[in-house]
């Protein structure tokens, strides 16, 4: 493989580039760090009251508000990932479900038939539709802002230094596409990506890619780096 040309542009969060970039060197691709989004704790206070379930979304859910908060143990924890149950469970808890796909429509279906309340920590730009639905069905339901997501601006040389080195573009959250979209519009000369491979981490991501964008991506079978590393691995052998 060549790496000179076959180079791996990353856009999540500092920290989650250094522990990503080491799945894609060790198969000899050369990584390009972006970082397009930034995140930081927020200032919260848990709502009064016992829960009946507590719903983590995420990895940062989890680490922003089980590293401030515990639990009284009786709740019912719902996880949304392995990554996030591991996460849980490394803070002594045990997770009650995890949704067979990775999406919100996938923790209705495990809460169909039971009712209370439902805590769901998360990120200040977090999705409104699993409240809403849960809501109508009858829960009441408490978001909890644990952590901020900030977008990142980029000098206009910089970025585009970085996207012509680059063959493939990683796109982890529609933060990040949101990020990549703005950062654009304030290029002269915006670069074409028509020789790029954009890949988006999940369903959600590339809902938001194709809207900003009106383009085709690339989705790996689950939501995970390693299934986008197998999804580069795949495109690669068409381009050596």
């Amino acid at each position: 493989m060549d790496d000179k040309k076959l180079t791996v542009l990353l856009t999540r969060a500092k920290e989650d580039i250094q522990k990503d970039r080491v799945i894609f060197e060790k198969e000899g691709f050369k990584v390009v760090s972006l970082p397009l989004i930034d995140e930081e704790a927020l200032e919260f206070e848990p709502p009064e009251g016992k829960f009946d379930f507590v719903i983590f979304q995420s990895q940062k859910a989890v680490k922003y508000f089980l590293s401030r908060c515990a639990l009284s143990g009786k709740e019912k924890i719902l996880a949304v990932g392995e990554k996030t149950k591991e996460m849980v469970e490394r803070y002594g808890y045990t997770v009650w479900a995890v949704p067979a796909e990775y999406y919100g429509e996938e923790l209705i279906k495990l809460l169909e038939g039971h009712s209370g309340r439902v805590l769901i920590p998360r990120s200040n730009i977090g999705r409104e539709e699993v409240i809403k639905k849960l809501r109508q069905m009858g829960f009441e339901v408490f978001p909890l802002d644990v952590y901020q997501i900030k977008m990142v601006d980029y000098p206009a040389q910089e970025l585009e230094e970085k996207l012509k080195a680059s063959n493939f573009l990683v796109f982890a959250s529609p933060s990040a596409v949101k990020s990549f979209f703005a950062n654009l519009q304030k290029l002269n000369n915006k670069p074409s990506l028509k020789d790029k491979k954009i890949i988006c981490i999940g369903k959600t991501t590339k809902e938001q890619w194709e809207k900003l964008f009106n383009a085709e991506c690339e989705v790996p079978k689950k939501p995970s780096m390693y299934e986008v590393l197998n999804t580069i691995k795949r495109l690669a052998s068409f381009l050596q």
